[in-house]
């Protein structure tokens, strides 16, 4: 089974907000790898797939049919190497319909789910809890750093220079992991590289 995310997670590694995701749910444009049925309360849990998906969709300059998207998410969240008018390219996608061929360039998107996937799993294994270093609440490893006053800092957009600099025991990864879990539920608030698409030259007669 892949490794799964919380909706609010699957936000954070896409760098979306997670009313973005709420709505491609009640949209039906994406269907998520797992869904828990607890009493009246449903949890989605997100792919690494799904969360590149998300992402891409979120950035497409114009709108595309329940069909295109659901080939999309196939191509994208499924693995499937071409489905109706998408075809994986390397990293990168093409759309075919009729004469027109649009060739969308996803390197930067999914450099960000694997850097921010990555982030994630450090995070889990260096954040620990101990009933005996202050009352349970998550800690860095080896520290008696609290991750969400660190996570807070970020939110308050308080520079990562400045904050190593107060917290002299974290290491890069360690910070890059707070800024993340500062994401968790909150819209996050760098910018980031728009999605770049082409056209295609037709192929000389």
């Amino acid at each position: 089974m892949p490794e799964l995310f919380s909706l609010d997670e699957a936000a954070a590694i896409a760098e979306i907000e997670p009313d973005t995701v709420r709505t491609a749910l009640e949209k039906r444009s994406i269907t998520p790898y797992r869904k828990v049925k607890a009493g009246k309360v449903v949890r989605y849990r997100f792919s690494e797939g799904d969360v590149l998906f998300l992402l891409v969709l979120t950035e497409f300059p114009f709108p595309l049919s329940k069909d295109d998207k659901d080939s999309l998410a196939k191509v994208l969240a499924h693995g499937s190497k071409a489905d109706k008018h998408w075809e994986a390219k390397g990293s990168d996608l093409v759309f075919r319909a009729g004469e027109m061929t649009i060739r969308v360039e996803c390197k930067n998107f999914r450099d960000t789910v694997r850097k921010n996937v990555d982030v994630y799993r450090w995070g889990r294994e260096q954040v620990v809890s101990s009933p005996e270093i202050l009352g349970g609440e998550p800690v860095f490893r080896g520290t008696r750093i609290p991750l969400d006053h660190v996570a807070a800092l970020f939110r308050k957009n308080v520079s990562e220079e400045e904050i190593a600099e107060d917290f002299p025991a974290l290491g890069a990864k360690d910070l890059q992991y707070a800024r993340l879990a500062a994401r968790f539920g909150d819209p996050p608030g760098r910018p980031r590289k728009r999605l770049r698409i082409e056209r295609e030259p037709k192929a000389p007669k």
